[in-house]
């Protein structure tokens, strides 16, 4: 009788050597077989989803839509509790209830402003009235020369220009931003 060895080793290499086509291509390519809407993207702050599109705060996803400070058109356009004020999506805060990656803005305006971490200002140095003119990151505060769209900041390296005294304490506030 022979032995059926060589036959096995010839069909165990077949089977097993090459692997599974489908397995290769879902680590090549981690959206593969998604197709364009229906992908959802997992998040758990705004600057994790692509533009256009916000972290939906119940099901940790990306959404279309527009983030807190964006441009909108009505009330519903904004996510959750957020309403559309002055033609921008606006969420007011007290000091701890803004989504991640926002801060609240100081009072009495009290709004929830994106947080910088290396992102500057939209509108930096300009004239305000609310931090919501000051787009992405700004908060709108008077250092002394009117109100303006300032950076928020921890420390003076955080600023644009990072020499000392540059990160300053907003009057009233816990809060700091880079002075201009």
């Amino acid at each position: 009788m022979r032995c059926p060895f060589p036959f096995l080793l010839v069909l165990g290499v077949l089977l097993v050597g090459p692997g599974c086509p489908l397995d290769i291509q879902v680590r090549e390519a981690p959206d593969a077989g998604c197709a364009e809407e229906s992908c959802v993207l997992a998040c758990s702050m705004d600057r994790e989803c692509p533009e256009g599109q916000r972290c939906n705060d119940f099901y940790d996803e990306c959404e279309p839509g527009p983030r807190l400070t964006e441009p909108c058109s009505d009330n519903i356009a904004c996510a959750g509790i957020a309403s559309c004020k002055d033609g921008r999506c606006a969420r007011r805060c007290s000091v701890q209830d803004c989504p991640p990656g926002y801060q609240c803005s100081p009072g009495p305006e009290s709004l929830c402003v994106e947080t910088c971490e290396g992102l500057t200002p939209g509108n930096l140095g300009r004239f305000c009235e609310s931090s919501l003119e000051c787009t992405r990151c700004g908060l709108c505060t008077d250092s002394g020369s009117g109100k303006k769209c300032h950076q928020p900041c921890r420390s003076d390296a955080e600023c644009p220009d990072s020499r000392p005294g540059a990160c300053v304490l907003i009057p009233g506030s816990t809060l700091r931003v880079c002075q201009q």
